[in-house]
């Protein structure tokens, strides 16, 4: 096409960027790009599902913007029961009505998009905007590649989604490299097609745990998965030291419920880490920095 055709084209036709919810992460990267593949990865246990459930709560519930989330391990219900968790900041282990979130963590759901007042229910709160979210999950431990991509054009087609998740990639991805370069090129063809923003989850290589000194994970550690890197625009990995039994992080600094989301690449945007509170099973969630510090590193 000639360059004063592209320089022409209607804004349906541009990359748009879609804002994960999380301001530090979204100045770092630029957000996701639609028509973009971006794999989220880390070893089992890291806290790769409950990152993936706590962009679905950011986009799909805070942002209202319609979204997809195939879950191929996970039951429905237990998504649900996550994503409610992510909202409250707490866990099913009290009755709903004697929920009463820390102080922090209120304002942390104030910062996405709770009005909280008192005596209100946040419970209730939390299930209402649920409710009212463009939000689709489904669960299924034998869909194929071919299965999803036809999924993904009624979703769009039916309901405008925009933005697709899906947890996680091991389970249709077959053995053969050949076949895995067939499934990621389907994937990645419908997501240009539909001008859709899809997240992948992934494993990785066992090499992150034998190998001596820092166990933080590197793009070569995705070698297990052949070509991901090349078809993902952004690769973030999900890191956490206590997962090591680490007290700290290598700035000496606690690492007690928090977790560095590592950009490793980025094809439109910046690279560096962001670090985030974490809490098992709850999620994800911003923490205050000074704005003064325009490193990459949080």
């Amino acid at each position: 096409m000639k360059l004063n055709h592209l320089i022409a084209l209607p804004p349906d036709k541009e990359c748009e960027t879609i804002a994960t919810g999380f301001q530090h992460l979204d100045h770092l990267t630029g957000g996701l790009r639609t028509g973009q593949i971006c794999t989220v990865a880390a070893r089992p246990g890291m806290g790769k599902t409950a990152f993936a459930v706590s962009l679905l709560r950011n986009i799909g519930v805070v942002q209202k913007v319609p979204a997809a989330y195939f879950s191929l391990d996970l039951t429905e219900l237990e998504i649900v029961r996550r994503l409610k968790a992510s909202l409250t900041g707490s866990w099913e282990t009290v009755p709903c009505n004697e929920i009463t979130p820390p102080v922090d963590v209120i304002d942390a759901m104030k910062k996405i998009g709770f009005h909280i007042e008192k005596g209100r229910d946040v419970e209730q709160e939390a299930v209402q905007m649920m409710k009212e979210a463009p939000v689709w999950i489904e669960h299924n431990l034998e869909i194929g590649v071919d299965e999803i991509v036809s999924r993904m054009e009624r979703l769009h087609q039916e309901n405008q989604v925009r933005v697709v998740i899906m947890d996680s990639l091991r389970s249709i991805l077959s053995a053969c490299k050949t076949e895995q370069v067939r499934a990621l090129q389907k994937l990645y063809q419908a997501a240009d097609r539909m001008h859709l923003a899809v997240v992948l989850t992934s494993g990785l290589s066992l090499s992150v745990e034998t190998r001596g000194g820092s166990k933080r994970p590197c793009l070569s550690d995705l070698r297990d998965w052949y070509q991901l890197e090349y078809f993902s625009s952004m690769v973030m990995f999900v890191y956490r030291p206590e997962y090591y039994y680490l007290d700290t992080f290598e700035d000496n600094s606690p690492s007690e419920d928090m977790a560095d989301i590592m950009v490793r690449k980025n094809t439109f945007g910046g690279t560096g880490d962001v670090r985030m509170h974490f809490d098992n099973h709850v999620g994800f969630r911003e923490i205050p920095y000074d704005d003064n510090d325009k490193s990459t590193h949080l």
